[in-house]
C-alpha cells in the first residue's frame, strides 16, 4: 500500500514531478480499497480546482446522491463523472529563524483543461443518477422475485429445479 503513496514522488518520464490521473470507465465505487481513500485524502484534488460549470454539477451531485461511508464526496464525484486532474509537486526550502532551513516537498493539484465540460453538467448528473436509481430498483425487484421463488419450494427437489 505504501508503494502507491510513494510511486509519484519520483520523476516521471519527462523528468518532472507532475502526474495525470483519471478513472477508468469501468471503475465502480464499490471497489475502492481503504489505502486508496487514504492516498486520495493526501494527493487527490480539492474542490477549489474545479471550474464553475463543474462546481455546479458537483453541487447537484451532492444534493441528489447518497454519501458513502468512508468515501469522500469529491472522490465519489470524480469517479461518477470520470474526471481527470493533475497532481504535481516541487521542492521548497522552509526557513525559520529558530532552526536550520529544511528541504520539503509541496504538493498541488490542478484541473485538466482539456476535459470536455459538457460531459459533466447538472443535467448529465441528474440523468445518470436517475438511470442508476432505476437499475438499482430493477436489481432489487429481480432479487425479491428470485427469493420468493426459492422460498416457495417445499422440497429439496423443487428447490434444485428452481435454481436451475
Amino acid at each position: 500500500m505504501d508503494a502507491w503513496k510513494n510511486t509519484f514522488l519520483f520523476h516521471n518520464n519527462e523528468d518532472r514531478h507532475s502526474w495525470f490521473f483519471c478513472f477508468d470507465k469501468a471503475f465502480k465505487k464499490q471497489h475502492i480499497p481503504f489505502w486508496f481513500v487514504d492516498w486520495w485524502c493526501f494527493y487527490g484534488p480539492i474542490e477549489e480546482i474545479l471550474p464553475p460549470p463543474i462546481i455546479e454539477a458537483y453541487n447537484t451531485f451532492t444534493k441528489h446522491s447518497e454519501s458513502l461511508t468512508l468515501c469522500p464526496t469529491t472522490l465519489s464525484f470524480f469517479i461518477h463523472c470520470k474526471l481527470s486532474w493533475i497532481m504535481y509537486w516541487d521542492y521548497i526550502i522552509e526557513e525559520s529563524p529558530q532552526s536550520l532551513p529544511t528541504l520539503q516537498r509541496q504538493f498541488w493539484t490542478k484541473w485538466w483543461n482539456k476535459y470536455d465540460l459538457l460531459k459533466c453538467t447538472s443535467e448529465t448528473i441528474l440523468r445518470s443518477l436517475k438511470s442508476k436509481s432505476h437499475q438499482d430498483q430493477q436489481f432489487t425487484l429481480t432479487k425479491c422475485q428470485i427469493q420468493a421463488t426459492i422460498a416457495s419450494s417445499s422440497t429439496k427437489k423443487e428447490l434444485q429445479e428452481q435454481i436451475k
